[in-house]
């Protein structure tokens, strides 16, 4: 939490769909349109009309009857026996762990040569920790061959379900095999590699000639053959009489309620099965999905009510509702918003099979028995993106309707509101103790429900009913250097109370700073000036008096015409700005002026935090002052020199999904306290690695006018890869920097020692140590084998201390390294010790400092300046 601002922390990086949900798959295109019933209702803007020709026809979800809707395939599985079927729900191609097919494939790393050592990627300092984690091992499985094979329909149809029981006709001929509706794996390899069978289509005699063609063989180990298990254990998760809602497993029975925030919360599962470095694991953790008591239509009755006052109340609805998840409450499908259609009306009509037309009011009055109560409620859409195994050449469309679509998640509003996160952390914080309960309940379940019991004994799969155990290693406490102090971080990572009475390590020289606060507050200001001058001093940082500015009223011309009066007539190094509540607009404006029609360093205080005159906040605001003004509060030291160390992370615009903001921060001088930024936008369509590639070569500049020479190692922490971009990272990004690198070395005698760290926070890997009375590992603690990866060189590093809950530790992939002599002892610690070096926070943070830098400012462009800043701040931390 930025004390000063009163704002929240940077919660994420809109990445789009949020964990745990995905989009549903639906029936093919069909031509024409709906008929649109209009809509005088609503005022909002209207969608583009579509071109002539085939066109996205919403089609409504699909009943639960016997002939099932598309989405039931991907989520449910039949019965395992020999013979039978076992169909592959496209979401196991959409989500994290895809199936691989010719189209899709799965990307590794090379592993680096300097992990491939005697000793491996593992470490050997620090004192051993006995740990224990969230993984089960599969004691027994069997090392089948499966064979893939490409199936084609003739004609061509475009339902997986339809098709499923085309190729099910020939059970007796295929034997045991899995379907997911292009791809067949068996475990036999048929005699021909290219055959054909005939089948019936029930609904109307249609025949079909189905081609089965050979395309390659799947050996144990290979990627895509884990994914046969994971099918096989979400198969098992539905026997537990558990709801999928998106990726994972939830079960409503045991929901929790909280009736005066209109939530509840169901408990779930995440799951997985994969190869690590001591061999097959399940691993689960427990997840919450947040349903709340309210529907769209609620939604957009609250917006209607704004409508009087606020001409733009529709054009807000859109912008909540689009990009979240709701859950129909007749199927219980789970769908993600991309648009609303005030256009069409639950009156609009949409073309059935035998091409007449049917309303939507119709077709649930007489599919569902629901009667649709508000005939003015427009439609959302969920748009289906193409997939490679899709015979259309164009998305789709499915329209729903508000009053039957429950919310899911909390929205930005909630997630603002710190009373109702601080009563909702008491049901989803889970301590160790706890989670390890509950994933022992997880596997006992697993392995006495018959079904799940008879699915796993047909595959061989026999899981362990404990938890594995793994030695770990927790690194010594660093030394925290001041002025003239130094002191231990502790074994909690925390140096606060140290720090009050400590002179910072480096402090600015300020001549002339400025406030700027509204005329009524001033007795305050001058209160509060009193403790900030009392604390600074007792730090060595000196601040003189200010020039005070007082406004009659707190607007946004009021502060931008001090800001500019401020500026001509006295060119202060600072700027400080009271404010009465942390409302983002003045908050936003305020920081535009300042960062980007002007170069000038500022500090933004919540008008509470002036009154209150807490000596702690205060204390972070005055090192957050020095920090802006480009000095070093504290010191970790590295003990490599002449090194470059950058961070680098990518922040999507809220408002549109289409541009985002990479943010290069790196340190510049030999003791990582100088730092340099620079921030690109990045619309959809653009090569990231090109901004990646200039901003690079401007770092260079910078540690070359700083240094007189250039670094002889660069480290660089990337944030904010997915992982179907490890590919593009690894072969572009990488491969750019690397040309960058040779350019500006030619002239030199040894190229720099190069290594790129891929940084993941987002996982759910868990560590507690082993006993009887379980706890989260203390800060430092690294953890190398057993749950990595063999195709990987990589670790875990716990280097927060969390007084609640569970730690999450962060997982790091070296993709490059070339230094010499740099064991991956030296790797783990120069990680460690980066994360006591964010000047933001005086502990440890999550990530290195120089990624949490980044992370800040890729932030502070999108969401705060929506734009790049002035260039006259790339050298200082003025986004903190």
């Amino acid at each position: 939490m930025n004390p000063s601002d009163g704002r929240g922390r940077a919660r994420g990086r809109g990445r789009g769909l949020a964990r745990g949900q995905s989009q549903p798959i639906r029936p093919a295109n069909q031509q024409g349109s709906p008929t649109q019933a209009g809509n005088p209702r609503f005022a909002g803007p209207r969608p583009a009309q579509p071109r002539s020709g085939n066109t996205n026809v919403p089609r409504v979800p699909g009943p639960r009857t016997s002939r099932p809707s598309i989405e039931e395939v991907t989520t449910k599985f039949s019965e395992m026996e020999t013979g039978t079927p076992i169909p592959i729900g496209r979401g196991a191609i959409r989500g994290r762990e895809p199936i691989v097919t010719p189209q899709i494939s799965y990307y590794r790393a090379p592993r680096p040569e300097s992990s491939k050592s005697q000793t491996g990627k593992q470490g050997a300092s620090g004192q051993p920790v006995s740990l224990i984690s969230n993984y089960f091992p599969i004691k027994t499985y069997t090392n089948w061959t499966l064979y893939q094979y490409r199936v084609d329909f003739s004609p061509e149809e475009d339902k997986v379900m339809v098709r499923r029981g085309l190729l099910s006709n020939h059970k007796d001929f295929l034997g045991a095999y899995l379907f997911e509706g292009t791809m067949l794996f068996s475990s036999k390899k048929y005699k021909s590699d290219k055959f054909e069978l005939t089948s019936k289509r029930n609904s109307d005699g249609q025949i079909f000639i189905i081609t089965v063609t050979y395309t390659s063989v799947l050996e144990p180990g290979d990627y895509a053959y884990l994914q046969v298990f994971n099918l096989l254990l979400r198969n098992c998760l539905r026997h537990l009489e558990l709801k999928l809602i998106g990726r994972n497993y939830y079960d409503p029975v045991a929901k929790i309620c909280i009736e005066k925030l209109r939530l509840q919360l169901w408990p779930g599962y995440e799951t997985t099965i994969g190869m690590f470095d001591s061999g097959l694991l399940l691993r689960s953790e427990i997840s919450t999905k947040v349903m709340r008591e309210e529907t769209v239509y609620d939604l957009l009755q609250e917006f209607m009510r704004e409508s009087h006052r606020d001409r733009d109340w529709f054009i807000k609805f859109k912008a909540a509702v689009i990009g979240t998840t709701v859950l129909t409450n007749y199927n219980n499908q789970t769908y993600r918003i991309d648009d609303v259609d005030d256009k069409s009306t639950i009156k609009s009509t949409f073309p059935k099979k035998d091409g007449t037309q049917m309303s939507y009011i119709d077709y649930y009055h007489q599919k569902w028995n629901i009667k649709l109560k508000n005939v003015g409620q427009p439609l959302l859409i969920s748009k289906k993106k193409k997939n490679v195994l899709d015979k259309s050449d164009t998305d789709r469309a499915i329209y729903l309707i508000p009053e039957l679509c429950i919310l899911t998640g909390l929205s930005q509003s909630m997630s603002d509101n710190r009373m109702m996160m601080r009563e909702l952390a008491e049901f989803t914080r889970v301590n160790p103790r706890e989670r390890i309960i509950r994933y022992n309940k997880f596997m006992n379940r697993l392995l006495s429900t018959p079904k799940s019991v008879e699915t796993l004994k047909n595959w061989n799969l026999e899981p362990g009913k404990n938890l594995v155990n793994i030695n770990g290693r927790v690194l010594p406490p660093q030394k925290i250097a001041c002025n003239t102090h130094q002191f231990s971080a502790g074994d909690r990572g925390d140096w606060s109370n140290a720090l009050r009475n400590a002179p910072m390590y480096t402090s600015a020289s300020i001549k002339r700073w400025a406030i700027v606060a509204p005329q009524n507050v001033m007795a305050d200001v001058q209160k509060f000036l009193g403790s900030l001058k009392r604390v600074s001093d007792a730090m060595s940082f000196f601040l003189p008096r200010p020039d005070i500015i007082p406004i009659p009223n707190p607007t946004i011309k009021s502060y931008t015409d001090a800001f500019e009066n401020a500026i001509n007539g006295m060119n202060p190094s600072f700027i400080m700005c009271i404010i009465p509540s942390n409302r983002g607009d003045t908050y936003s404006a305020i920081k535009r002026h300042l960062c980007v029609f002007r170069a000038v360093p500022s500090q933004v205080i919540v008008l509470r935090n002036v009154q209150n005159n807490n000596l702690s906040v205060i204390t972070k605001i005055a090192i957050q002052i020095n920090s802006k003004l480009g000095c070093a509060p504290w010191l970790v030291k590295i003990p490599r020199k002449n090194m470059l160390i950058i961070g680098f992370d990518v922040c999507h615009d809220k408002q549109n999904k289409n541009k985002s903001f990479g943010a290069l921060v790196a340190s510049i001088n030999d003791e990582q306290t100088v730092y340099y930024s620079c921030v690109t936008e990045h619309v959809s369509g653009q090569e990231l690695s090109d901004f990646f590639t200039a901003n690079m070569t401007k770092v260079l500049h910078a540690y070359r006018s700083h240094n007189n020479k250039l670094p002889s190692g660069i480290m660089i922490y990337r944030d904010g890869v997915g992982d179907g971009q490890l590919s593009y990272v690894h072969k572009t990004e990488l491969a750019n920097i690397k040309s960058v690198c040779k350019e500006f070395y030619k002239d030199e005698e040894e190229s720099p020692q190069l290594a790129f760290i891929i940084v993941k926070k987002r996982i759910s890997t868990r560590f507690f140590t082993s006993g009887q009375n379980p706890q989260n590992p203390p800060p430092g603690t690294i953890i190398d084998s057993v749950v990595t990866d063999p195709t990987m060189y990589d670790f875990y590093l716990i280097s927060q201390h969390v007084g609640q809950g569970t730690v999450t530790p962060t997982h790091y992939n070296v993709i490059e390294d070339t230094f010499k002599d740099w064991s991956p002892d030296k790797m783990q610690q120069v990680t460690y010790k980066l994360t006591h070096m964010y000047f933001n926070w005086s502990g440890t943070v999550r990530v290195p400092a120089l990624c949490q830098y980044a992370h800040k400012l890729a932030f502070f462009a999108s969401q705060i300046l929506r734009g790049t800043p002035n260039t006259g701040l790339n050298q200082l931390l003025y986004f903190l």
